[in-house]
């Protein structure tokens, strides 16, 4: 069973094919222009250097929020049409949840953000051990602020959100740690390998009600209920 995995989230890209539990390969694309120009090309480099034809794909994992307007709207769009082309399934995962995935064996708290602008940040917790990544509060949207009084003691920090506020979590939160800096992107890895828990149990998204989760509104959403 062969799994094509994308994160367009945040500013960073990433695309990982897994044939089973085995990761074959994974790219990241970390410079920050328009995803539209490189995703496509992320997808097929990584589909020919393993040999691997589009219809050989099985599922597609695929990050639904929360995260940047234009970033979710895109890889959204590209898999379902992958989908749709392929009769791939397809599988909607948590930006947070893929973000925090790497520190599932971790025995403490661990704590996703990613910057929302607007000085707030999206940010979830989850906690780490042997049984895998357990989801602990749901996905918030708050001034850093508000979340760093929230925090849990010694809770791991990673994300655009924890970096960019860092100097309000080390003021709020002693004895927080935050992830080492090559972490606080997503992986396409991660986004596999929950994805594949979710496609054996045949836990799967329809193709036409997949919609990303931006739990802010748009500035369009907003300016029009304004003027309701």
């Amino acid at each position: 069973m062969k799994l094509l995995a994308v994160d367009t989230s945040t500013s960073s890209c990433s695309v990982a094919l897994f044939d089973g539990e085995r990761l074959l390969a994974e790219t990241i694309y970390a410079a920050g222009k328009t995803h539209s120009r490189h995703l496509m090309s992320m997808i097929h480099h990584i589909l020919e250097r393993c040999e691997c034809n589009p219809s050989d794909i099985n599922g597609i994992g695929v990050t639904r929020g929360p995260g940047t307007f234009t970033g979710l709207r895109i890889g959204i769009s590209t898999v379902k049409g992958l989908c749709t082309a392929t009769q791939a399934s397809v599988i909607g995962v948590s930006s947070l949840a893929a973000l925090a995935f790497p520190f599932c064996q971790v025995e403490r708290p661990v704590v996703a953000m990613i910057d929302a602008r607007r000085n707030e940040v999206y940010w979830a917790q989850y906690q780490g051990g042997d049984n895998g990544l357990e989801t602990i509060s749901p996905v918030s949207l708050t001034a850093p602020e508000v979340a760093a009084k929230a925090l849990p003691k010694g809770a791991l920090l990673v994300g655009s959100g924890a970096l960019l506020y860092r100097s309000v979590f080390e003021t709020h939160c002693p004895g927080g740690r935050f992830a080492d800096a090559t972490q606080h992107i997503i992986r396409g890895a991660s986004v596999g390998m929950l994805a594949l828990k979710r496609f054996r149990r045949q836990d799967l998204d329809l193709i036409d009600t997949l919609t990303p989760e931006y739990i802010r509104k748009s500035d369009a959403q907003i300016q029009m209920a304004g003027t309701c």
